[in-house]
């Protein structure tokens, strides 16, 4: 699910009080840091680390604007324009920074180094008021299946029609719809799903669907009493069902359709996003604010993917195996592209990075959309080119259809 990088990890930052004294004498204690300064703060420890990383920068750019550091912001963005980096501005990372008069020619200039990539098509489009965040596809039917963040339902895509997929008297109602796949052998459809505002904001459902009939078979919760932004789901051949939840930091595991359980801890990751089972089903890709993970099955043991090319894999949305490597969808590090990554023997280097679509138009229907996630079918990748975050915050319908492209992915 897409969100603006500045705010990725602000839920899963921990501050600590400073208190500091001379002898007996108690001096005034210093001002915790807010959740924008500390989540500022780690970007610059992990800039330090890698600093010609641009997609880490450019999290920091926009994290400084988020703690209302408009200098630090806008200096910051110098950099990224003075070393020609391909990296273009999203003015909604920069609510703040966006409103001086050097903003503007900083965002030009980096929207002439944009890297233009087309080789996507148009698959197909559906009503823009469902404002939809990830796509799922039945091999055995033919059928799409598109969820909805704004009405809370997910539609099947049949012969070219739309219907409902889900039944609109389900009790209780559905939360928003996030990541899906469909276990075509099992004809079952599972769904992340999620309430980002409002008064229940925080809860999350993972719900099991008949992906033949609809029906709703099963659902399942963190009864923890913690909020969770349960957000994108792969099955693993024995049907265990891995999850990230990007508000508590960690992964679920699902086995044998009973309990969740936690896979790995709450805080361990900022914002996890896409997760991929890797062919053999040893390792758990976990994409997360600047980086991925990688996850050992059998035990638990979080690594770092390491990264050894020019190009960023920061800001990671959708992420999949793919032919012994990953197809990724970046959306947190400036305009959305989608990206193939080649991994090393071991799985745990990542040892060319091709743009396979950047600059696409319809990653900008309307402006403030992105890519998000998508789903492989062979070598095709179809994906949401303009989802919109903050929906909720719309006045009135969406203008603009969803659109789903199609990609041939190179062999």
């Amino acid at each position: 699910m897409m969100v603006s990088v500045g705010k990725m990890a602000l839920a899963g930052a921990v501050l600590a009080s400073l208190l500091s004294c001379t002898s007996s004498v108690r001096t005034p204690a210093k001002a915790a840091p807010s959740k924008e300064e500390a989540y500022a703060q780690r970007l610059e420890q992990r800039l330090a680390a890698a600093p010609e990383d641009a997609g880490i920068r450019y999290c920091l750019c926009s994290a400084y604007d988020d703690a209302g550091k408009v200098n630090e912001a806008l200096a910051c963005l110098e950099v990224l324009d003075k070393r020609g980096w391909p990296v273009s501005i999203v003015p909604r990372d920069f609510g703040k920074s966006s409103q001086r008069p050097e903003f503007e020619p900083l965002l030009r200039r980096s929207d002439e180094r944009v890297l233009r990539v087309s080789r996507s098509r148009l698959a197909f489009t559906a009503p823009g008021e469902l404002v939809t965040e990830n796509v799922a596809f039945d091999p055995k039917s033919g059928s799409f299946f598109i969820g909805s963040i704004r009405l809370r339902k997910i539609v099947r895509r049949s012969g070219g029609q739309l219907q409902d997929f889900t039944a609109g008297n389900i009790q209780p109602p559905l939360l928003s719809v996030v990541g899906m796949k469909v276990d075509a052998e099992r004809r079952t459809l599972w769904a992340a799903s999620e309430l980002g505002h409002g008064p229940e904001k925080g809860r999350s459902e993972l719900l099991l669907f008949n992906v033949d009939t609809g029906e709703l078979l099963k659902r399942f919760e963190a009864r923890d009493g913690k909020p969770h932004l349960f957000n994108d789901v792969v099955i693993a051949s024995n049907e265990d069902v891995f999850m990230t939840d990007s508000v508590g930091g960690g992964v679920y595991r699902l086995s044998g359709r009973r309990t969740l359980e936690p896979f790995v801890a709450a805080g361990t990751f900022a914002y996890p996003n896409g997760v991929a089972l890797s062919a053999d089903e040893k390792k758990l890709f976990v994409a997360f604010d600047v980086g991925i993970a990688v996850v050992d099955v059998a035990t638990g043991a979080v690594t770092e993917l390491r990264n050894d090319t020019p190009l960023s894999i920061a800001g990671v949305d959708g992420l999949y195996v793919y032919r012994g490597g990953l197809v990724a969808v970046q959306n947190g590090t400036g305009r959305g592209r989608v990206l193939r990554l080649t991994l090393d023997a071991t799985g745990q280097h990542v040892t060319h990075v091709d743009v396979l679509e950047s600059g696409n138009p319809d990653f900008q229907r309307p402006a403030t959309a992105a890519p998000t996630t998508g789903v492989l079918d062979g070598d095709q990748f179809h994906y949401v080119a303009n989802y919109l975050p903050h929906s909720h915050e719309l006045k009135g319908k969406p203008t603009e259809d969803v659109r789903i492209l199609s990609l041939d992915l190179p062999h």
